[in-house]
């Protein structure tokens, strides 16, 4: 090997050594959305598996991490349409935030932050057991929903409000957003559903801004800052 090609492995090698030695919490958990149609309850869900990792004398100071697995929840609607829950929420900034991270530790009343996670709160973690109310944030932050008004084409997305779904879908209201810890495999579906997401074809799946003509990004429609990653955990 040459030497210059050897040293940058010398520094990546070292400062996983440096990073690693931290505590870390794997769990896996069912998100379930309930929405009412004309008077009849209905439930999607979508199985996801959130890793959290303490991080012990990090070099670029964070204090911990995580990885999510998974996809966006399908939420078909009964003959009225399909919804899809993302893994992001469309933050007050206009950026499309993972939501799950922070989301699944306030649901178990943990306060503290990923980079501030004590081995109680490990444990709380590995302990989870049942179905509990999602509850991200006061007020709450639901994850974005969107759907599509063609969905073979994904520049057709629009984002729905969930706290006026009859919006969007007349006769359809939402109800609630849970999680339940369980040993169910992720879900690996949506591709399936959507095969756009894979497809090498679609170079330009989503609308985006002419250069030098663009809104504020806070002010630019869901379709034209998605990108087809926000439909998977990271």
């Amino acid at each position: 090997m040459k030497k210059w090609m050897f040293l940058p492995i010398v520094g990546l090698l070292l400062l996983l050594a440096v990073c690693s030695g931290g505590q870390s919490a794997t769990k896996r958990f069912r998100v379930i959305a309930t929405v009412d149609v004309d008077g009849q309850k209905v439930e999607g869900s979508t199985v996801m598996e959130i890793t959290y990792e303490k991080v012990e004398h990090s070099l670029i100071g964070r204090g911990g991490d995580t990885t999510l697995k998974g996809e966006a929840l399908i939420l078909d609607l009964k003959g009225r349409g399909t919804v899809y829950v993302l893994p992001y929420e469309n933050s007050s900034s206009g950026a499309l935030d993972g939501v799950y991270s922070y989301g699944v530790l306030s649901s178990l009343g943990i306060q503290h932050g990923v980079g501030t996670l004590s081995s109680q709160d490990f444990d709380r973690i590995r302990q989870a057991r049942g179905r509990i109310p999602f509850r991200n944030g006061n007020p709450i932050r639901l994850p974005a929903f969107v759907a599509f008004r063609d969905e073979k084409n994904p520049k057709t997305i629009y984002e729905v409000d969930p706290k006026n779904f009859g919006q969007s879908f007349p006769g359809v209201r939402f109800v609630d957003l849970d999680i339940e810890f369980t040993d169910a495999r992720v879900t690996n579906v949506l591709k399936q559903r959507l095969p756009w997401l894979e497809n090498p074809k679609y170079e330009e799946r989503f609308e985006r801004e002419p250069p030098g003509q663009g809104r504020a990004f806070v002010d630019r429609p869901i379709g034209f800052k998605i990108t087809t990653d926000h439909f998977f955990g990271h």
